[in-house]
């Protein structure tokens, strides 16, 4: 089959994940099409449009005609070739009567997952009956990367919460594979609104890493922070005290939980985490320091490891009660960033092991910039006389 050429249309960065109808994925939508429509067209023929002296097996082309198509993306508009006699109808068009959501969800893949061109090739083929270049899916990201470039670079402003974690994937580095760490940084702006800041591929989770991040941050015009929300890493809680200073440290409470309960006997876990619970959830510091004293009546004698352990982190896992109660909730751990993590790792697993780092870094960064799309508007903490 002949070989797939493909040409990205000026502005299909914008829009392109904020809604499946946006204009940037309709421009996709139909862009994919016809570059499809003109490899078939080329393998019909035996010769691409305006060849001169190739022989024509199957006839010879006649003009093009017009053909719109109806999608979930929106309206499509379609140049198909004709053939004098008739002989040459697309693939495209009696598969996507068939399964139109196949051909967007393989559009979708092609450009977000940036690393596989076996799995385009194999998507491509399956929705719309055609070979796929192993070069396309490469050119369909890399000529996504000024507007992503343009986003992560984009300037910032006061954003009082930071919630920040990273994840770990299995990474090619010349002959060998490493264990390589995707750092990211969300926060909450003035108006309650949740926006991803910026991210950073590193070698490792180190406190290097973690302060070449928010220096870029800063140099952005990150300003305000008041409080950041994080799991307990060494390195990244002591970059974050350099970075902001007067800034106060949230211990994510899920992930001390799971360590938590792990200082007490097992039949003891259950109960024990209970009691830790009614600690961290407390409304207010003196409820809190109630509740602590229950715990250690309870357990200091039959437990004195884990009440040791949950007196050592009870400052930086209280830091939220000196923000407005309507707040503690959503910022007493990380689940946020959690949730997008896993979609994060779901698209990591499908992948196994990134061919290279870069790869991995336009994949993740495309499925942000659409998370931070769909963060976009929504109020997600009421701010108004709360700081």
């Amino acid at each position: 089959m002949a070989e797939l050429k493909f040409e990205i249309p000026e502005g299909i960065g914008e829009g392109l994940f904020s809604e499946p109808s946006g204009e940037g994925f309709r421009v996709l939508v139909e862009a994919v099409a016809q570059a499809l429509i003109n490899a078939q067209s080329e393998a019909h023929f035996g010769a691409p449009w305006n060849a001169k002296g190739l022989p024509r097996p199957n006839g010879y082309r006649n003009g093009f005609k017009e053909r719109g198509l109806q999608t979930v993306a929106g309206a499509v508009e379609l140049m198909v070739p004709q053939a004098r006699d008739g002989s040459f109808r697309p693939k495209l068009f009696e598969r996507w009567q068939r399964s139109e959501k196949a051909m967007l969800a393989a559009c979708g893949e092609m450009v977000l997952a940036g690393v596989s061109n076996r799995r385009a090739s194999q998507l491509a083929e399956s929705a719309f009956g055609a070979e796929v270049s192993p070069s396309l899916l490469s050119h369909l990201v890399k000529e996504l990367e000024p507007a992503v470039t343009a986003f992560r670079e984009r300037p910032l402003g006061i954003f009082p919460y930071l919630l920040v974690d990273a994840r770990f994937d299995k990474v090619r580095e010349g002959h060998s594979v490493t264990s390589r760490a995707f750092l990211w940084v969300s926060g909450v702006n003035e108006e309650g609104q949740r926006e991803v800041l910026g991210w950073l591929d590193w070698r490792g989770e180190t406190k290097v890493a973690w302060e070449t991040l928010f220096r870029a941050l800063k140099e952005r015009g990150l300003k305000g922070v008041r409080l950041v929300v994080s799991d307990a890493h060494e390195g990244l809680v002591g970059a974050a005290e350099e970075a902001f200073p007067g800034a106060q440290w949230q211990e994510c409470q899920a992930h001390f939980l799971r360590r938590g309960v792990e200082q007490v006997k097992t039949a003891d876990q259950k109960a024990f985490r209970a009691d830790m619970r009614a600690v961290l959830h407390a409304p207010d510091r003196e409820r809190a320091m109630d509740e602590m004293k229950l715990l250690r009546g309870r357990w200091e004698k039959k437990a004195a490891k884990g009440v040791t352990y949950l007196e050592d982190h009870l400052d930086s896992l209280l830091a939220i009660l000196n923000f407005p109660e309507g707040h503690h909730k959503r910022l007493r751990t990380t689940n946020m960033v959690e949730r997008v993590n896993q979609e994060l790792k779901r698209k990591g697993r499908l992948v196994r092991t990134w061919p290279n780092a870069a790869s991995r870094e336009r994949a993740y960064g495309l499925r942000l910039m659409e998370q931070h799309e769909a963060w976009s508007g929504v109020t997600w903490l009421k701010m108004e006389g709360s700081l």
